[in-house]
Formats: C-alpha cells, structure tokens, sequence
C-alpha cells in the first residue's frame, strides 16, 4: 500500500492570506477541472491496481510462500525501480529539500511500506481478499478526520454524500462476507484495520511533504528508505533460518505484486493526492473494493451474489459523485 503528492486544498473555514493568493492566481475553470479530472483518474486507477494485491497475495501463498519471504521479493524487486526513478526526480529539482524533509518521507515511507503493508500482509492469511480490501477502504473515514483535525480542511455535504454512498456499498460487502469467515475474520479483519488505520496517517501526513518534494521524489524515497530496512531484516532473518524454496511461478507473483500492485499504484495515488487531495483521493479509492471482487470472484472463483452488485452500483454512484466539477463564483476555485 503506499506513496503520494500534495498541493493543498481550500477546505479552510477561515480564509487564509495564501489562500487570498491563491484565488488571484487561480487557473481558469476549464483547465482547472481538467486538473481535477486528472486527479481523480490517477486516484481511481491506482486504487485499482492496489486491489489486485491481495489476490496476487492470496495466490503467492498457494504456492507457499510465506509472508516475510513474499515481501523480501516484493521490495527486491521494487527497490531498483524506486531508486532510479529517485535519482532522475533529484537530478531535475532545481531547489533541494531539507534534511528533515528526507527525514519525514523516509519515516512515512516506513509507516506506509513496511509496518502497514506487513499488517495487511499477515491479516490475509486469516480473511479472503475481498474482505481484506473492504476493511483496508475504510481508511477515508479516518483521512477525511485527519485532514479536518491537522489541515482544517472543510468537508463538504457533497463530499460526505459521496462516502456514504461508498461506504453503504462497502458495509454491505461486509455484512455478506463476515458471516462465512469464522473466529480468524476477527484477527485478520485486525490486523488489516491496524494497517489501514497507519496508511490514513500516512496519507494525511504526506500532503505538506510531497509539497515539498514533489510526488516523484516522495514516493521513490519513502519506498526505497523502507524496502532497505526490511530487505536488512529479511537478510539477518535468513542468516539465522534459511527460507524453504520459490517456484518460478513463485518469483512470477512477486513481480507482478512489486511492478503491477506496487510500483506503479504508488505513483498514482501520489500524484493524484497533489492533485486533489488526501480526502477525495480517499474517497475515490472507494472502487477498490470493486475491483478486488470482480478479482476475487474471476481468479480466486469467490462467491458473487445480489450483495457484491449492489455494493459496486452504490461505490460507483459516490465515486461519480465526487468526481462531478463544481466550482465557486472565483474562475478556477474549487471545493468539494
């Protein structure tokens, strides 16, 4: 789970003087819709593409890997990317970030791509990947709260529209899927929920970071920083107990989780956070659970019914909801 980007959005109750500035430099409504377009697009397909994971997970673990050794192949594989990609965003800053700036990516990197993802991880050998990503997008609930806390960010009844009816769509997943999971539903439903509760910190704390950064250089850093550190862990892990044999297509699912789940989602959601914003790119993620059950059901042959098709019409109907452009009598400001 993972990366992100920031331009702060004018939720303030009480209008600040850059926000006096930033009304006079605003871009017109057309160009600026297009922007948020743009946003919501990236918000959407990286969204997607991270809810894959755990169906890639689930088949990895078929193949008997297990969670420790699947993420050493994940950042093993992802690492050489974040850093190449990180050292052409350095090459191309013209102003370079402080210390503590790198200090901060790398410590949101840790939170996001090595103790949250390790939850998630642990917390899906325990519940099926459709209930895995319905718990892990309740995390909006708990961005939409941050930013309103630590940014001041205005919430909108448009905006609480659309998570509602996001999240109707996901309750009702939920309901129809807690039933068939047994006493482990309740560990793992845990441990993702604790993860999913770490990655909303990460997207809220990230928004002032990425400004400072720009959304390339946030994400190769923070992911790097992390893929380190756990790769090191893994390597005095494996000195002490040797970890069984990987099959070819072992090592296929491991690439796949690191470029296609990984890699590439976490430049989305970071761009499309500079974009929009933490909150509605946390609403817009709602489509993840839908996708992760049409997954769930065509890959991993899980149940489909009534439930899953009302639930994806309501996740739909939010997520087009939040994407609508309204704009305010000042050409270019938006709200949401």
């Amino acid at each position: 789970m993972t990366p992100a980007t920031l331009v702060p959005t004018d939720f303030s109750a009480h209008e600040t003087k850059d926000e006096r500035r930033n009304e006079m430099t605003a871009l017109p409504a057309e160009p600026e819709a297009r922007n948020r377009t743009i946003g919501v697009l990236y918000a959407a397909g990286g969204a997607a593409l991270f809810s894959l994971k755990g169906v890639v997970i689930k088949l990895a673990f078929a193949e008997g890997i297990g969670v420790s050794q699947l993420l050493t192949l994940r950042m093993a594989f992802s690492l050489p990317v974040y850093l190449i990609i990180g050292f052409i965003a350095f090459a191309r800053m013209k102003t370079r970030p402080s210390w503590k700036t790198y200090a901060a990516a790398g410590g949101l990197g840790l939170m996001s791509y090595y103790f949250s993802s390790w939850l998630n991880f642990e917390g899906l050998r325990y519940v099926s990947a459709q209930l895995e990503r319905l718990i892990l997008y309740i995390y909006p609930t708990m961005v939409a709260l941050m930013s309103w806390v630590v940014f001041k960010d205005r919430i909108t009844k448009q905006h609480v529209l659309a998570l509602v009816l996001a999240y109707a769509g996901v309750a009702i997943l939920f309901g129809a899927e807690i039933g068939h999971q047994g006493e482990n539903a309740w560990l793992g439903g845990g441990l993702i929920f604790a993860g999913a509760f770490i990655y909303a910190i990460y997207v809220t704390a990230s928004k002032p970071v990425i400004a400072r950064m720009g959304s390339m250089l946030f994400t190769a850093f923070g992911m790097s920083v992390a893929s380190v550190a756990f790769l090191t862990q893994s390597g005095i892990e494996m000195i002490a107990h040797a970890p069984p044999p990987v099959t070819a297509n072992g090592y296929w699912l491991a690439l796949t989780l690191a470029i296609f789940c990984t890699v590439i989602p976490s430049f989305m959601i970071a761009t499309a956070i500079a974009r929009i914003g933490p909150g509605p790119m946390s609403a817009v993620g709602g489509v993840g659970p839908v996708v992760a059950a049409w997954a769930a059901v065509v890959i991993l042959n899980e149940p489909f019914g009534w439930p899953h098709f009302i639930s994806m019409a309501l996740t739909i109907a939010g997520v087009w909801l939040l994407a609508k452009p309204r704009l305010t009598r000042t050409a270019g400001a938006r709200t949401w």
